[in-house]
């Protein structure tokens, strides 16, 4: 009989590729100056940001190697990890909108742009929507992990989802550095693509072998709505209001 091949079993050399994936998209913007002066808050999330992939990486290997006692360890390490990093996550989206605010101000000063006050709030508000989507597909889905993590087929899907988000920020990096996209092709648009496809075909997978397939299909429909959404609502005032009202008090 043919042995079926157990993808979850084996996410930890998969997980691997998210190591490349981050040296890629961020030499650019971060690795190739990461020397020269930069705000602190950078430095710390991408410590903390590493050290969740480290233990993204680990926990599928001591699960294959039969080391659970640690594999339960290190996942009661990340209540307190989580937090750091999307606490982090949410600073480092709050200092790029008010640098932007700042910067929209000063060449609406100079003429540059004919933006007035509201304008520039939601122009910033809108830039950073896809930040705060994938801080809230990231939290949702560690969130739905945590809550089966007794229940182990369910807790490695939604964990493979929660490693989903982590696609967006590299991808789209990697595609604005490297390539030049039509101006009706947004730069989020192959990292959702990608993210759906990878969805699809572990749903494909699961259904061939006659496994259970809702665990997929909640984190499919999740990631589709939520897609939906980031094209429509960061367009809208009351997203304004809403960016607005979490980034205070100004600095």
């Amino acid at each position: 009989m043919q042995k079926i091949y157990n993808v979850y079993y084996n996410l930890g050399y998969w997980f691997l590729l998210l190591i490349v994936l981050v040296f890629v998209g961020f030499y650019t913007s971060y690795f190739s100056v990461i020397f020269q002066s930069t705000a602190t808050i950078i430095h710390i999330h991408f410590t903390l940001m590493a050290l969740w992939i480290a233990m993204l990486i680990a926990q599928p290997f001591l699960i294959k190697f039969q080391k659970r006692a640690l594999h339960r360890m290190l996942g009661k390490m990340s209540y307190g990890l989580v937090p750091l990093v999307l606490l982090s996550g949410f600073l480092m989206v709050r200092r790029s909108y008010y640098f932007l605010v700042e910067d929209l101000q000063q060449k609406a000063a100079q003429g540059l742009n004919q933006l007035n006050h509201n304008q520039i709030l939601q122009q910033a508000a809108a830039y950073e929507a896809i930040a705060f989507f994938y801080l809230s597909w990231f939290a949702l889905f560690y969130s739905l992990a945590i809550i089966n993590r007794r229940k182990s087929a369910i807790h490695a899907r939604f964990m493979l989802a929660t490693a989903l988000p982590l696609l967006g920020p590299t991808v789209d990096r990697i595609v604005f550095f490297n390539f030049k996209l039509p101006g009706y092709i947004p730069y989020e648009l192959p990292s959702f693509l990608i993210i759906d496809t990878i969805l699809a075909i572990l749903l494909w997978h699961d259904y061939k072998n006659k496994r259970p397939t809702k665990t997929l299909w909640v984190c499919l429909t999740i990631y589709l709505i939520g897609q939906v959404l980031y094209f429509i609502v960061p367009h809208t005032v009351w997203w304004q209001y809403f960016v607005t009202f979490v980034m205070k008090p100004n600095p």
